[in-house]
């Protein structure tokens, strides 16, 4: 894995997917964010605290007590406090990245086994399927989400 995903690899990709995800929280009403959902499913505001909530999980374990957390206390009821959060969230993710060192190390969570970089692979599935879910519920409140592909790195 060494090879062919290196850390900086990895961390592009991540914030890539992340940069994705911020573009459909921005185009979700506010009202839609935080109560639309489809067939008993969440609002997509609670994916996007499930993204924030387990990614600091993964941060806090390698880390431990130099971790800032992305998120204390209760999640926010605003849009905009939920975009300021995402960002706190990416600027910390930016500067522990330069901290993690062995990528290949194992971190035991939620009782599966992975290294560092297969977590960070994990995370990066896990909120590509739920911001497919945010696209879905985007098109049934009749708004055009944005382009999936869009990543930033494409345009470097």
């Amino acid at each position: 894995m060494k090879e062919l995903l290196t850390p900086q690899a990895l961390l592009t990709n991540l914030k890539d997917v992340r940069a994705l995800t911020r573009k459909v929280i921005e185009a979700f009403p506010e009202k839609d964010l935080f109560e639309f959902s489809i067939a008993n499913l969440r609002p997509f505001s609670q994916m996007v605290e499930e993204f924030l909530r387990v990614m600091d999980y993964l941060f806090k374990e390698r880390f431990q007590e130099q971790h800032t957390l992305f998120l204390e206390g209760d999640f926010p009821t605003t849009k905009a406090e939920v975009l300021a959060l995402w960002d706190r969230a990416t600027e910390i993710l930016d500067r522990e990245w330069q901290k993690v060192g062995d990528y290949t190390q194992s971190l035991t969570i939620y009782q599966m086994t992975f290294s560092f970089a297969q977590w960070i692979l994990y995370f990066i599935e896990n909120e590509s399927h739920h911001r497919g879910q945010g696209y879905t519920y985007l098109r049934a409140l009749g708004i055009e989400p944005p382009s999936f592909w869009g990543r930033e790195s494409f345009n470097s």
